[in-house]
């Protein structure tokens, strides 16, 4: 019986894949490379950008950060820039920049006389994550995952990613969707993540805190996080390159984006 369940729940995943799809870092046997990791949003900041060095096949996971980038961020919609400021092991912030719907956003990093450039524009459309309830899975009354509901708005080209918390611990990948097969409809699915025990993710449980974000993102990033692969193997060092936005041969995602976050007690 378990094994018709879980077989059955793995054609269902197989079958919501065409609208939506989870994430996380797939691991292949590739040189060393730069990644680089930046976000611009229309909140408070500050943005952070991350710039790590990858490893290669077999090393542990812990990329090194690199602090002797230049990291710059140009609105070029308005013609202002910001040079961002190391705060060590990689990671940059901004002091001032807000990003602002309908503006594009290029991240321009230096490092061993190198430059890799990325742009992104944020959408200009505004979605509201309207409710977040937990549901448990038909196949399976143990297993719990999230509903998140919201609208998207009418004309095709409108992209999302999602992320997962549970009680402030992050669930793995995240999920991208676009309203190619559901322009205009309510978007209501579960978002399905394994729960197995060696994966290490949170398990949804009765009175537990969810959090959601639901990220308005453009065509280039949702293609990143969409060809991004799934992990097989977490204690392995270097990603395999999706369809990255940088040029230069840097690996990683620029995103300016919408986003909002949704928090609600899981009761079921």
């Amino acid at each position: 019986m378990k094994t018709s369940i879980y077989a059955c729940f793995a054609i269902i995943i197989i079958f919501c894949s065409s609208c939506s799809k989870v994430i996380d870092v797939k691991l292949d046997d590739l040189a060393s490379q730069i990644i680089i990791e930046g976000q611009v949003t229309n909140n408070k900041g500050p943005c952070k950008v991350t710039v790590t060095e990858s490893l290669n096949f077999g090393e542990n996971n812990n990329f090194p950060g690199r602090d002797d980038a230049t990291v710059i961020i140009r609105d070029l919609s308005s013609n202002t820039a910001e040079t961002l400021s190391s705060k060590g092991k990689g990671v940059y912030e901004t002091s001032k920049l807000l990003g602002i719907a309908g503006h594009t956003y290029q991240l321009m990093v230096t490092l061993d006389s190198k430059m890799y450039t990325a742009s992104s524009t944020i959408p200009l459309t505004a979605v509201k994550l309207e409710r977040l309830y937990a549901k448990k899975f038909a196949l399976d009354n143990d297993k719990v995952f999230m509903v998140p509901v919201f609208k998207d708005p009418s004309g095709k080209g409108n992209y999302y990613r999602i992320r997962q918390w549970v009680n402030d611990v992050p669930i793995k990948g995240s999920f991208t969707i676009s309203d190619d097969a559901a322009d205009g409809l309510t978007n209501n699915g579960q978002l399905f993540y394994s729960t197995a025990a060696a994966d290490g993710n949170p398990l949804i449980k009765n009175g537990d805190t969810m959090t959601a974000e639901l990220q308005c993102i453009d065509k280039d990033v949702y293609d990143y996080f969409r060809t991004l692969g799934t992990t097989i193997d977490q204690n392995a060092a270097t990603p395999s390159n999706p369809l990255s936005n940088f040029t230069g041969g840097a690996m990683g995602v620029f995103n300016a984006c919408r986003s909002v976050k949704l928090s609600s007690k899981a009761t079921f």
